[in-house]
This record gives structure tokens, sequence and C-alpha cells, in this order.
């Protein structure tokens, strides 16, 4: 039997902790291969009291300590039997965009960014997410580079979960709002 970990004090989680803690299901050498991509990624790159936040996407998230987290939720939106590129560059002027729902209210740019060419229904968000926002890189700029996965779609707190598809490809971009300005 595994033992409880402090989320707020254990250091950064290896991949095999992370699988142990979780009860990831890892088919692949390549699922697990690009799991430690993105893992070591976020938490590289993220604040761990950010990724360590309760978050609560829905009710298939997986949990640690029966705690469901913001790296946990991250990690199931990307399609781990595809490569994941944590070196990815943006040049300056490269224009991205992102889905948001229309009556939500803005909380800042978010993290999640994805092409021009990229319709809504592949990058498995909410249909109600479709409010098209285009961006430009203020620089040019690295991030995680990975394909959305299919998932239970559950975010938005006044409505009920959806299962949408994904496949497009999608951008991590941390602390957006130094990088990316409105297009």
């Amino acid at each position: 039997m595994i033992q409880p970990v402090n989320l707020l004090t254990h250091p950064d989680f290896t991949v095999d902790q992370l699988v142990a803690y979780s009860g990831w299901h890892v088919p692949s050498p390549m699922h697990r291969e690009n799991l430690r991509v993105a893992l070591e990624y976020f938490q590289r790159v993220v604040p761990r009291d950010v990724l360590r936040q309760p978050n609560d996407a829905g009710p298939w998230n997986l949990r640690i300590n029966g705690v469901k987290i913001k790296l946990l939720n991250w990690l199931q939106g990307i399609d781990l039997s595809i490569t994941v590129d944590h070196h990815r560059r943006v040049n300056f002027r490269d224009l991205l965009i992102a889905f948001r729902d229309p009556l939500a209210s803005t909380h800042g740019l978010g993290n999640w960014y994805t092409f021009p060419s990229t319709t809504a229904d592949t990058v498995a968000i909410h249909s109600t997410q479709t409010r098209l926002h285009k961006f430009k890189a203020k620089t040019a700029f690295t991030c995680l580079h990975s394909r959305a996965s299919d998932a239970h779609v559950a975010w938005l707190s006044h409505l009920p979960a959806e299962y949408r598809r994904g496949g497009a490809e999608q951008l991590f971009v941390w602390n957006a709002g130094q990088l990316l300005e409105a297009a």
C-alpha cells in the first residue's frame, strides 16, 4: 500500500512516483517517456504551488491522496501516444489562437494555445468555448508542444461534462501575458 504524500511539501514527482501515487495507466514505453517529458517540463516551468492546486476538472480526473490537482489535469490533457516536445520554438510575431466560453469572465490569457488552422472541435474543449482569440508572439520563446487527448471536459462549473475529441496540436505557454499580445 502506498503511503499518502503531503502535496504541499513533497518534492517534484518522478514518473514512477506519479504513476504509483495516481494509478496512472502507462501502456507503453513511449507513453512513459512522453509523460516524463511533460511532467519534467511542468515541474521546471510552473511554480509548485500552482501545479499542486486542487483542480476539479471532472469526475474522471486522476487523484493523489484523493485530491485532483492541476498537474494531473494538465497531464491528462496530453495525448501521450504522440511525441511531446519541451523545446518547441515560437518565433517573434507567430500567430496563435485560443478558444474561450463567451460567457466566462476573462482571467488573464490562460496557458493553452494552438495554431490558426485548428478548429475548436479537435482540442478537447467544452462545446461552449467558441469565442476565438488571436495572439501574436511579442518575442521568440520555447514552450511545450503536444497533441490534445480525447477527454471528458468539465472545467466550466456551470455546465455538465462532455466527451470531446482531441488530436489537434497544442502549446502550453507559461507566463503568456509576457510573451503574447492580442492580434
